[in-house]
């Protein structure tokens, strides 16, 4: 009895199998064109673009501080305004500054009036010495009377050109033209210089001309040369595509998410001012591009035949070059290997430069009975 269960068992799992068989294969010991999804070689464009993001920054901006502190007495400019080199933006109250300087010129006077009276006690001491009624003993003591004198002058005329300049400082003026796109400061406000230069404004050199800081991985930065083209598009224009192009390819990389990371620098013209400061950049370089061509989508190259199918391949190892591919041809009820070589590549599309012609159709997809794709 348990002899025939065996038996059984196995009579089922041989029917099982031939039953699977027949279900991919349709009940024939060959395959058929429609078990395959097929696509032509055909002419067409290959565009190889580097994709990036970037802010979009003056190419030069200016941090305008305070050397001195103070209390804003007068603000004269506001975000936006088109300023000119030496033009005043701001007024620091002057008050204590005054002083300093008054007391440094005081300073100064009473070293230059000290500096008299010790040249003219050497001037009368020297000829007495000559005149042999005193000793060489007071003549050199005059000497170093006025050595100090002249060491006082010196600084006191150090401090008071200090005080000069801290009143100066006062004065709060733009170092470039350009246009303001920052202020940190309003009237009445005080700002503290003494650790470090507190900014105030920041000036935009020249708003006509942008520049965008795009991070491109290691993987594409070799493809990247100055002078190369450039289009982007922003999302407050998403109509309009503007160009640039690349200025150069700083040597510092950085690390984001264990990917080496370098930064291009685009430059854009923006004459028409339709670009902002800090706008998000969407980048597209254009490496290589090929009209006309003959391709073949890129999924060809990914398909690879399961168990079923390669029962009606061909046996024999097949060695591939670095610009060599397989894709695979429905032949006669066969399913045949071919080696093509390849050309220029984007995400969609792979040129073939020889081993297949126009009209040539290529395996994409296995389709089962049921229509799913395998």
């Amino acid at each position: 009895m348990g002899k025939k269960i065996w038996i059984t068992a196995g009579i089922l799992i041989v029917l099982g199998g031939l039953g699977t068989y027949y279900f991919h294969t349709r009940g024939n010991d060959t395959l058929k064109s429609d078990n395959f999804e097929t696509v032509a070689v055909a002419k067409g464009n290959i565009k190889q673009v580097v994709t990036a993001t970037g802010k979009i920054q003056p190419i030069n901006t200016i941090s305008v501080g305070t050397q001195v502190s103070g209390i804003v007495e007068t603000v004269l400019a506001d975000y936006n305004d088109e300023v000119v080199e030496g033009q005043l933006l701001a007024q620091l109250d002057t008050s204590v500054l005054v002083e300093n300087r008054n007391d440094a010129k005081a300073r100064l006077d009473l070293a230059n009036a000290k500096q008299k009276i010790a040249k003219l006690n050497y001037d009368r001491i020297e000829k007495l010495y000559k005149d042999k009624l005193i000793a060489k003993a007071s003549l050199e003591e005059a000497e170093i009377d006025l050595a100090t004198a002249d060491a006082n002058v010196l600084t006191a005329q150090a401090d008071f050109n200090k005080a000069e300049r801290n009143y100066g400082y006062a004065q709060i003026t733009s170092p470039v033209s350009g246009t303001i796109i920052s202020k940190e400061i309003e009237q009445g406000q005080t700002v503290a210089a003494s650790l470090q230069t507190p900014t105030l404004f920041t000036v935009a050199e020249d708003l006509s001309k942008m520049q965008i800081e795009a991070n491109i991985a290691e993987a594409d930065i070799g493809s990247i040369k100055p002078d190369m083209p450039v289009t982007f598009t922003v999302d407050a224009y998403p109509a309009d595509t503007f160009r640039g192009e690349v200025r150069q390819i700083r040597l510092s990389p950085t690390e984001e998410s264990n990917v080496v990371m370098y930064t291009v620098v685009i430059e854009v013209d923006n004459e028409s001012r339709k670009l902002l400061p800090g706008m998000t950049a969407f980048v597209s370089l254009v490496i290589e591009e090929r009209d006309d061509v003959l391709r073949i989508p890129a999924t060809a190259l990914q398909y690879k035949p399961n168990a079923l199918v390669r029962q009606f391949i061909p046996k024999g190892k097949i060695e591939l070059k670095p610009t060599e591919a397989m894709v695979y041809r429905f032949d006669k009820n066969r399913v045949v290997p071919v080696v093509f070589e390849k050309g220029l590549a984007d995400t969609s599309w792979v040129e073939v430069l020889s081993g297949l012609k126009e009209g040539d159709r290529v395996i994409t997809e296995y389709i089962t009975r049921g229509g799913r794709k395998r």
